[in-house]
């Protein structure tokens, strides 16, 4: 019979497990690989995460959280920027005025001082001006025997010098010793622009002088000196 010499085998016997296992195998290999991905996927996505989380916290704290803490005293800082503009807009204020002040006391100055320089050197040359000048020198030395006389003056031509002219003239003068020197000591002042000084003169200058001591007269008098001098006034 066909039973007899065919017999199927248990399912339960030793081969019949064998063939179970072979064929389960491979599924269950697969199974615990797809698992094994999935785990390594999860703790990719976990370190991404924590990077993630890491980086914005990073971000927040250096550059979210001073622009939030501008933000919220944004206020305050306007409130003070008002109050130091203000405070500037004040301090401008006195500045203009002080500056006003010192711009009329500068022109004031400006205006005595040019009419000083307008004084010692003048716009032109002004011949009669020199003799008065001269005659000035006489009275203003006149106190000390011998007195200051000057006996002779001649002008030369005036000649342009470098933007300036220049008056050549000449004077005899008879004078004490003490008024010769008190002669050269004015000639020295000259041009002087100081506000505090007592005598402003026309700018000169001595270019040449012969000088004759008159000795003494019988009782012993100074009889003072002669000398003839070589000037030069200046004007524009």
């Amino acid at each position: 019979m066909a039973e007899e010499n065919n017999p199927t085998p248990m399912a339960d016997s030793p081969d019949a497990k064998s063939k179970k296992n072979i064929f389960s195998m491979p599924l269950l290999n697969k199974q615990k690989g797809k698992e094994a991905m999935k785990k390594k996927n999860y703790q990719k996505g976990y370190i991404f995460m924590a990077i993630a989380v890491i980086s914005l916290a990073a971000y927040s704290f250096y550059f979210l959280y001073p622009q939030v803490q501008a933000y919220l005293n944004f206020n305050e800082n306007l409130s003070q920027k008002q109050g130091q503009i203000e405070d500037f807009e004040v301090k401008l204020s006195d500045l203009e005025k002080t500056r006003d002040l010192h711009k009329a006391a500068y022109d004031e100055q400006f205006k005595e001082e040019q009419g000083l320089i307008d004084m010692v050197f003048p716009d032109s040359v002004e011949k009669l001006e020199v003799i008065r000048l001269m005659e000035n020198f006489a009275t203003h030395l006149a106190a000390t025997y011998p007195p200051f006389e000057f006996s002779s003056l001649s002008f030369q031509d005036p000649a342009e010098e470098k933007g300036y002219t220049v008056l050549p003239f000449q004077t005899t003068i008879k004078a004490s010793r003490t008024n010769f020197d008190r002669f050269l000591a004015l000639i020295n002042l000259s041009g002087d622009i100081d506000p505090e000084a007592k005598d402003h003169i026309r700018l000169m200058e001595i270019s040449q002088i012969s000088l004759t001591y008159l000795g003494s007269d019988a009782t012993g008098k100074d009889q003072g000196v002669n000398f003839n001098v070589s000037l030069k006034a200046y004007s524009k």
